[in-house]
């Protein structure tokens, strides 16, 4: 059982070398890494993270929570809108993501280089999408109380 938790965490940290490797003019594509679906078993308490890489483990999965979060908000306003207004809620959408991915490379400009970077990015990443979230939930309230 040891074996197969070193071996996760070994796989973890070569991801992350490999990542870290790439060319400075590429962004960090955190969320396309989906971690929620197959979590490391070592990782039982994000609390406790003790290493740079539990954290940054711990960070990714925390956004792509939010990120899951905020697809079911989006899907939800999604299905209360009419054809017009859903054009320009996904073009609103599409934008928003274009904001947020610009908004958290200036994080990755100050980390460059540093165990850490992958951590900042996806806090940055999280902080932005819980308050896009607030404002799609607060549509989503508009929206059923005019109908």
């Amino acid at each position: 059982m040891r074996t197969k938790h070193i071996g996760m965490v070994v796989g973890c940290l070569m991801a992350i070398s490999t990542w870290a490797q790439r060319p400075a003019a590429q962004s960090p594509a955190l969320e396309h890494i989906d971690i929620l679906s197959h979590p490391p078993d070592v990782l039982t308490n994000c609390d406790s993270a003790q290493t740079q890489t539990e954290m940054n483990l711990c960070a990714q999965m925390r956004f792509q929570k939010a990120d899951h979060e905020l697809n079911a908000v989006y899907k939800q306003l999604i299905g209360l809108v009419s054809k017009d207004e859903k054009t320009i809620v996904m073009e609103a959408q599409r934008q928003w993501i274009v904001y947020r991915d610009a908004h958290c490379k200036i994080y990755e400009k100050m980390y460059e280089g540093g165990s850490a970077l992958l951590m900042v990015i996806a806090n940055c990443k999280e902080a932005t999408t819980l308050s896009r979230i607030a404002e799609l939930k607060e549509l989503v309230a508009e929206r059923k109380l005019r109908q």
